[in-house]
């Protein structure tokens, strides 16, 4: 629970506090931990209403704490939620429970706001490799085995367009590529390349037809 208590997550929190007063409903939240805050959102996803709600270090329990401020504050037309691989470190949560956690995200979500559209997209692939230029500390436990089993599970929830990228971050081993990452898991700007081809397409087609609900 480290992350949920620590002064950066709330410091973040106050950011978007701030960040909400000049917010637009009907725009799209990234809505995630580390791979969303250092997303760079504004130079993949040009004139397009992101709003970044990312917070190193997060959680499924995190993001649970803080949906108003990160979510419902901004009432957007589409959320696109990435979470779950801090909960193998950080909160010392099994598979299972980090499913159940998302679960309990996207119904909130959508009791809250019953015309949003939830783009969730996969885990990323972690780099297990010995190579000198990965950081065994940064990608602690969490191992591929567990993250392709949550991404089976996450592929078969109900009322959200699931994107698969796991497949397309992986290298010939079945690890993160290495041109793909900093350290084995966070994402180099080559890394957010290919997540974003894969899920731009998709978002532009869906706020296109959101845009009908908030005009």
């Amino acid at each position: 629970m480290q992350a949920v208590l620590s002064s950066a997550y709330f410091a973040r929190i106050n950011e978007f506090k701030i960040y909400n007063r000049f917010a637009k409903p009907g725009g799209i939240v990234f809505l995630g931990d580390s791979l969303t805050q250092r997303y760079p959102l504004a130079d993949f996803y040009p004139n397009m209403p992101i709003y970044n709600r990312g917070i190193d270090g997060d959680t499924t329990v995190g993001v649970l704490k803080r949906l108003d401020v990160s979510v419902f504050a901004l009432q957007p037309s589409i959320v696109v939620l990435q979470i779950g691989t801090n909960d193998l470190q950080v909160a010392e949560l099994s598979p299972e429970a980090t499913i159940e956690n998302i679960q309990i995200i996207l119904a909130k979500i959508i009791e809250g706001l019953p015309n949003v559209k939830i783009v969730l997209v996969s885990l990323y692939p972690v780099n297990e490799t010995p190579d000198k230029l990965i950081e065994k500390i940064v990608v602690g436990p969490r191992n591929n085995k567990d993250l392709m089993w949550m991404n089976a599970h996450l592929k078969t929830l109900d009322d959200v367009e699931f994107i698969d990228v796991y497949p397309s971050l992986c290298d010939a081993t079945g690890n993160l590529e290495m041109r793909y990452t900093k350290e084995g898991l966070h994402l180099s700007l080559n890394g957010y390349a290919q997540v974003t081809k894969k899920i731009k397409p998709i978002l532009i087609t869906m706020y296109e037809s959101q845009l009908k609900t908030f005009l």
